[in-house]
């Protein structure tokens, strides 16, 4: 240990393993020195910022095995072996006893939801005010060193923080999620509004769970770890962002545990994606008739589907962050973009123009103050308990499986998302990932879901207009009802004229747009499928056998979506062994494949043994443990706060220390 600069009675000049870097400290304010970890710690015990050219080495626990072909695996032997036993233990539950383990689980999720709704809505309002005053008041401070340059273009940026954080639900709910939201809680049943209320409301709730709402913990982990990571040179895991509360102690126990926490969460999230995403992919396979639309047992296209996704992701993980992970990024975001256009210019263009300013104005409106707190609270009431006896609540489970499942389930993802957003957003001011990260996926979610929502709205509102007609004039409900399904009607291609009736009782504006559906609550992923095959254009084509859009559209977006899927799951890879192995960028190939393997083994085996119900319960385990986790998240905030406050005291609010 180095003497106290106190005892010496002279100015302290602390030096860093970079000769040329140092920090002048005044002697009434002489920190203490830790020249084996070369750090300063001030009172609060504050690492201070510094830019050593090499990493400094950190007393935590590291196992080390030689390879034969001169390279070596490095993790941490207790993160890992904790993260694996506490996964494969409540996997193995799920695949052994997968009705008892949902049982159980569920009620837990239950419980979770009846005593902590108020913590998990305003706990995010809390992240999303507070994000707002960081980039305001602390957004020129750079998570990175003095004229450091960001590793990713604008571009490259935005589509893999884009494609780890939301690509893969944006394709699950694009279109099933405004149609969800038609009834069954509050703002559809209050008696009082009228369908087009209705329907934007529904649009309102989902870009609520999937605009600030969702990206909140994600930055504000990000954020946190950017700052110890980068600025103050502390090692890229989530236990290094509670440096400020812990000090040294960050470095024992209580580190491994936030971080071996932190691979469960992150593996147990990435599986159950992977696993409900391979049944998304399966029933796009069904309606393309790639896979036997009557067939039942499908356990083995799962697992194939499974495979393929980790073999791809695995390569991906291998080649690393700036080629593999990086291109899969970009291109699954292209294509995304390319099949929001087509949708785009196939349907009433000027409808979506219009949807889109109207809900732009909506989401300002009211997702900044009054629906991030409803918590539901008189909805939420069962018979006995003083529920309305006019008949025009929300449902009792609305509200508990729609918002709060979303808010718990953010803060699952966090420690992954974050974390990865973390490694990506170096050498950027936090400005710049407000807006990367903040600003720019909310704008994009409302340009999507203003489409694609808009969409499945228009269409559906269309199917019960042709139902209505059909029982009005017809006297068979069923009178346009399509061959293909009991949800879906055929659009008359010509205006439709009966006797008695001079006008027309239907005029097509939209000719070639046809079946339209409604939406069928038991088969929710087919909605998005409707979309695609309702650009059919019946009668065009040199025999008028053209086909219509719905193969290409649905092949694509199934090949998208598979994108995505390798992209979470390469990404979830690298983060996991990041975290296994203390905070290491470069690691051993054979590490990331293990986590790769071991992401797809989990997710196999839930598929095997228990099919959807074992996936469903290891994820209500996923967001029943997550609970901690949002306390963490906000905790975070003062830990952003300390490590800013001293970054703005050594000069480096505008620019870092030199």
């Amino acid at each position: 240990m180095a003497e106290d600069p106190q005892s010496q009675g002279v100015p302290a000049v602390v030096k860093d393993p970079a000769p040329e870097v140092a920090v002048l400290v005044e002697e009434e304010e002489a920190p203490k020195v830790d020249a084996e970890v070369g750090k300063t710690l001030d009172d609060n015990s504050v690492v201070k910022p510094c830019a050593p050219k090499e990493k400094r080495d950190f007393p935590m626990r590291e196992t080390v095995i030689s390879l034969g072909s001169g390279g070596e695996l490095r993790f941490n032997w207790f993160v890992s072996l904790f993260g694996l036993a506490f996964l494969w233990g409540i996997s193995i539950y799920c695949m052994v006893e997968p009705d008892n383990a949902k049982v159980t689980l569920d009620k837990w999720f239950a419980e979770t939801i009846q005593y902590f709704t108020w913590f998990y809505i305003v706990g995010n309002p809390i992240m999303t005010f507070f994000i707002f005053w960081l980039a305001y008041r602390y957004g020129n401070i750079k998570l990175g060193h003095k004229d450091a340059e960001p590793e990713f273009s604008d571009m490259s940026y935005f589509a893999m923080l884009f494609s780890a954080g939301v690509g893969v639900g944006l394709f699950f709910y694009g279109v099933s999620e405004p149609l969800w939201h038609q009834n069954s809680n509050y703002f559809s049943e209050a008696g009082y509004r009228s369908q087009d209320e209705i329907d934007q409301w529904a649009l309102e709730i989902t870009l609520y769970h999937w605009g600030f709402a969702g990206w909140s913990p994600y930055i504000m982990i990000a954020i946190c770890c950017g700052l110890a990571s980068y600025a103050f040179d502390l090692p890229l895991t989530v236990r290094s962002c509670f440096y400020p509360i812990f000090g040294e102690y960050i470095w024992g126990w209580i580190g491994d545990a936030i971080d071996g926490w932190s691979v469960v969460m992150t593996v147990a999230g990435v599986c159950t994606s992977l696993g409900l995403g391979v049944i998304q992919i399966t029933t796009g396979l069904q309606r393309l008739e790639w896979v036997d639309p009557t067939k039942t047992e499908l356990t083995g296209v799962y697992v194939a589907i499974i495979w393929i996704v980790t073999a791809f992701a695995t390569i991906s993980v291998v080649t690393g962050l700036k080629m593999g992970i990086k291109f899969l990024s970009v291109l699954g975001f292209s294509l995304g973009c390319l099949i929001l256009f087509l949708c785009f210019v196939m349907e009433k263009s000027y409808y979506l123009m219009n949807l889109l300013v109207q809900t732009t104005g909506f989401y300002m409106q009211w997702s900044i103050f009054q629906v991030p707190f409803w918590t539901d609270s008189f909805g939420s009431l069962n018979p006995g308990e003083g529920r309305s006896v006019d008949g025009n609540s929300s449902e009792t489970w609305w509200i508990g499986a729609w918002t709060v499942f979303y808010m718990a389930w953010w803060v699952a993802w966090a420690c992954f998302v974050g974390l990865f957003i973390a490694r990506i957003s170096k050498n950027r001011t936090i400005r710049s990932v407000v807006f990367g990260v903040f600003l720019a996926p909310t704008a994009y979610a409302i340009i999507w879901f203003s489409f694609m929502g808009g969409i499945g709205l228009r269409q559906a509102r269309q199917a019960l207009e042709l139902e209505k007609l059909g029982t009005d004039f017809f006297q068979d409900a069923a009178h346009y009802q399509s061959d293909s399904s009991e949800f879906c009607y055929d659009v008359p291609q010509e205006d439709v004229y009966v006797d008695g009736v001079e006008d027309p009782i239907f005029v097509n504006t939209l000719p070639g747009i046809t079946p339209v559906c409604k939406f069928d609550t038991t088969s929710s992923p087919a909605a998005w499928f409707n979309v695609m095959y309702s650009y059919s254009y019946p009668g065009t084509g040199p025999d008028g056998n053209f086909g219509g859009f719905g193969q290409f559209l649905s092949g694509l977006s199934i090949f998208t979506l598979a994108i995505y899927f390798i992209t979470s799951s390469d990404s979830g890879s690298l983060v996991v062994d990041t975290l296994a192995s203390n905070g290491a960028e470069e690691h051993h190939w054979l590490q990331r494949v293990f986590w790769a393997f071991t992401e797809g083994g989990v997710a196999t085996g839930l598929l095997v043994a228990g099919g959807s119900d074992a996936l469903g319960a290891l994820q209500a385990a996923s967001i029943v443990f997550g609970l901690p986790f949002n306390f963490l998240i906000i905790i975070m905030c003062w830990c952003i706060l300390v490590m800013c406050r001293t970054l703005e005291e050594h000069g480096q609010a505008n620019e870092n220390m030199d």
